[in-house]
Parts: C-alpha cells; sequence; structure tokens
C-alpha cells in the first residue's frame, strides 16, 4: 500500500489540511462535512448556486461553485487542497437535455477530477464506492461503474484510497428511504427473486467514522476497504426487519423472476424514489454483496451502530423516513436547469489502434455542424433533424483503460456541450480544441 506522510495526531500550531469534499451537498457529504469539522479545513464543492446561496453567512466550511464537466474550472477550485474526497455519482441529471447514460458520465467526471487532483497537487483521494461480488461473474451496469471509476482514479500518481459500502441507512439516505417507504405503503408485496440476494448495510455514522480513519492513519492510504456494519441479510429479511422495527405488519410472497423492468415502476412509484435511483439498485441486488474483513473495518467494529439503532435514528415518530437535506435546494436546481437550456452528451466510441483519437474527435465535430440544428420550440425537445447521437459544443477525451493512457487509445469519450438557442436561429460550426496526450 502507498502511505501519507501525514501525522496520526496534528500538533496545536499546525495548520489543519485543507480537504475538498465533492458531492458535499448529498446524503454522505452533508453528514461527512460535519463529522470533520473538528480536524480538518473544509473546501465543498458544488455545481449548484441555490445550496450555497442556502448556506448561513458565517459558516465554517469555504463553498464554492464548480462544475466537474469542466477540467479546467475544477483544477482551480482544487488548488490548495492536501486531499481530496470523491463522492460524485451522475445519477441526476445536470442539464435541460442529457445524451449518455451514468456509465460514461461517470468515467468522465472521475477522470476530469483525477486529472484536476494531479494538476493542483492532491496527494491524497478517498473514493467511495460499492460492494463487490466475489468471483468472476458479470457486474450490474452500476457496480461495473464503481470499478470503472476506481481504475480511471488509480491511473494517475495521486494516491487512491477506495471506501466500498453497501446499502447506507441515515436521514435523507435513497436507499434507505425507498425501503421504509415500501414497508409503510404497502402490507402486501410480491417479491422478485432479486431480493433473495445477500446484502450488508451500514449506518452513514460508520462510513463518516471510516473516512476518518482513511483521513488520520497513514498506514490505511492507498487500500481498498470494504464496509458494513450490520449483520448480513437478504434484502427479504431487511423487508422484515425494517417492518418489526417500524411496528408493522408484512405479507410477501415470492415470483422466481427477477422482473426488473415490472419491479422499477411499483418500486419507484412507492418508494418515493425517482426511476433512475431505482434501476441501479435493484440490478445491483442481484449479486449477493458482502463486506469480506479488513483492518479498517476491524477498527470500526468496536461501537457501530445496529441496524435496529440506524434505522429508529433516521425516522420520526410516526415511522416516517427523515428528510433530504438536499430537498429545500432541489426545486430551484431543477428551474436554473430548466432556465440554462443546456443541452449535454457523453458517447463513448470504439478506437481503433490505427486511427488517432483526435481525428475521431475532428470527424465527429465536423459531422455536427453539418447535419446538427439546435432544437425548435424550446430547448427541452429535439428537433427531427437532430440525430440522437449529436451533440453540440467542445469535445474532450478520456482513457478508461489506464493500461493504454500512454498510447492510443482503445475507446474514447467525446463530451459536447452546447446550450440551445431560439428557434431560427443558428447554434454556427462546431469547434473542437486540440486534445493534449497524456
Amino acid at each position: 500500500m502507498s502511505s501519507i506522510p501525514e501525522p496520526n495526531h496534528q500538533s496545536p500550531r499546525a495548520p489543519r489540511p485543507l480537504i475538498a469534499l465533492t458531492g458535499a451537498s448529498g446524503f454522505v457529504g452533508a453528514h461527512l462535512r460535519e463529522r470533520l469539522q473538528n480536524n480538518f479545513r473544509r473546501r465543498a464543492l458544488t455545481r449548484s448556486s441555490s445550496v450555497i446561496a442556502h448556506q448561513p453567512a458565517d459558516a465554517a466550511i469555504a463553498w464554492q461553485q464548480c462544475d466537474l464537466y469542466s477540467l479546467p474550472k475544477l483544477t482551480e477550485a482544487l488548488a490548495g487542497c492536501a486531499i481530496g474526497i470523491y463522492l460524485v455519482h451522475s445519477m441526476a441529471p445536470s442539464s435541460r437535455l442529457m445524451q449518455g447514460n451514468f456509465e460514461d458520465t461517470d468515467l468522465l467526471l472521475a477522470d476530469n477530477f483525477i486529472r484536476a487532483a494531479e494538476a493542483a497537487g492532491l496527494r491524497h483521494v478517498i473514493y467511495l464506492s460499492g460492494l463487490m461480488p466475489e468471483g468472476k461473474e458479470e457486474l450490474s451496469p452500476h457496480l461495473r461503474s464503481r470499478r470503472e471509476v476506481e481504475a480511471v482514479l488509480r491511473s494517475r500518481s495521486v494516491t487512491v484510497t477506495v471506501l466500498r459500502a453497501g446499502l447506507i441507512f441515515g436521514p435523507g439516505g435513497s436507499s434507505f428511504s425507498l425501503l421504509v417507504n415500501l414497508v409503510r405503503r404497502l402490507p402486501v408485496m410480491l417479491l422478485p427473486a432479486w431480493v433473495g440476494s445477500m446484502t450488508h448495510s451500514i449506518d452513514v455514522a460508520d462510513v463518516c467514522r471510516a473516512f476518518e480513519l482513511a483521513l488520520t492513519e497513514p498506514e490505511l492510504a492507498g487500500g481498498t476497504y470494504d464496509l458494513g456494519g450490520h449483520t448480513p441479510m437478504t434484502y427479504r429479511a431487511m423487508i422484515h426487519a425494517t417492518a418489526r422495527g417500524l411496528g408493522k405488519r408484512v405479507w410477501t410472497f415470492d415470483v422466481p423472476f427477477n422482473l426488473f423492468r415490472f419491479s422499477q415502476h411499483w418500486v419507484a412509484l412507492f418508494g418515493g424514489v425517482p426511476n433512475a435511483l431505482v434501476a441501479p439498485l435493484q440490478e445491483s441486488l442481484r449479486h449477493d454483496l458482502q463486506a469480506r474483513d479488513n483492518p479498517l473495518l476491524q477498527r470500526l467494529a468496536p461501537g457501530m451502530v445496529s441496524f435496529e439503532d440506524a434505522l429508529a435514528q433516521a425516522v420520526d415518530a410516526h415511522g416516517r423516513p427523515l428528510p433530504n437535506p438536499r430537498r429545500v435546494t432541489q426545486r430551484s436546481d431543477q428551474r436554473a436547469i430548466r432556465e440554462e437550456r443546456r443541452v449535454r452528451s457523453v458517447q463513448r466510441m470504439p478506437q481503433s489502434f490505427s486511427v488517432y483519437v483526435l481525428k475521431n474527435v475532428s470527424t465527429y465535430g465536423e459531422w455536427l455542424s453539418q447535419r446538427s440544428r439546435p432544437p425548435a420550440r424550446g430547448a427541452g425537445r429535439r428537433h427531427p433533424a437532430v440525430p440522437r447521437r449529436a451533440r453540440l459544443g467542445h469535445a474532450t477525451r478520456t482513457h478508461p483503460d489506464p493500461v493504454h493512457r500512454r498510447k492510443r487509445a482503445t475507446q474514447g469519450l467525446l463530451h459536447f456541450r452546447r446550450r440551445a438557442k431560439p428557434p431560427g436561429r443558428s447554434a454556427g460550426p462546431v469547434r473542437v480544441p486540440p486534445v493534449s496526450g497524456d
């Protein structure tokens, strides 16, 4: 393992390290930034102007608006920081029209972050990933994306520590709220086959303790650690355990099929969670996920929050899940996205070794200039003449495969961005800036 030359205990006069916290306004980020307030200086990065506007004037944390799609702005935002915490998962849309899937977007953002971290001189990055199944079974898209992000973060010179967690209990957690709402609203459930897989949940407070240990214990730096705090159980057993904790009775009947598409809709409807979040959770639950023993988990074991206590602390007196702290700003964020009328696309393209990736980027940009026009009748609709894969703006490439990051890439990511123009106005030609090699 790599080590970070950081002592466990700072002297009273030593300056506290400055941490850059991405995803600081999210579920884990909101809890973590409070946990770290006594031992670290914190710079919270968010793309939301609403989140910054709602912060108190005397806040002890420095907030900075930053879009991770912009490599220069991200590099500037990380300047002066010693450590980065990466909590970004691109499940929610960040533009009026988004073309691309979360796997490609996660990869692009992670590559931007680690490039910026290296350029800004960060010495340590900690990433919250997901538990992985044992063996070589094919991963769900969600877990495959998490593993790919781990690889791209470790493709640079910065030391990266990976914490892998399953379902996280706590106020504001989407997976937790979904579970509680299903139990509250459905006294009778037809359970697909995926509820029979093992899962290993943990309380958000213990996840924050894990981050604190990874930050302060040099011998843990650079490793990969599974996190699990509650007794491993199937999702079916978790539903019944939640019902007992809430004083509810639930009758369940098993169906011998996964029924992902069908169950996704009723789970989203009764769970109170968007479809975009339900699908990755369901697909991941087809795997048996259990934390493997490791040095970090052994240090966390004393004082871990039990399943029953975690449930009781995250619901109100009526058994409803405590609200998401981001709920106050989510509506204004969505309104800002609509008003900006930004269109964004991230496309992964196969790359032949016989053709340099920059040539593909230039050719794609020229094709867009000739074939694409801005959306008509408002930015949220696609004009019939605009192909689904078309995108206006500038292009960026990344190297998903760390093995080829100093050679010609086996595949590249194209990221095009342009604000939509009103009907009848030309968006102009696409200009593809030179893309420097590694």
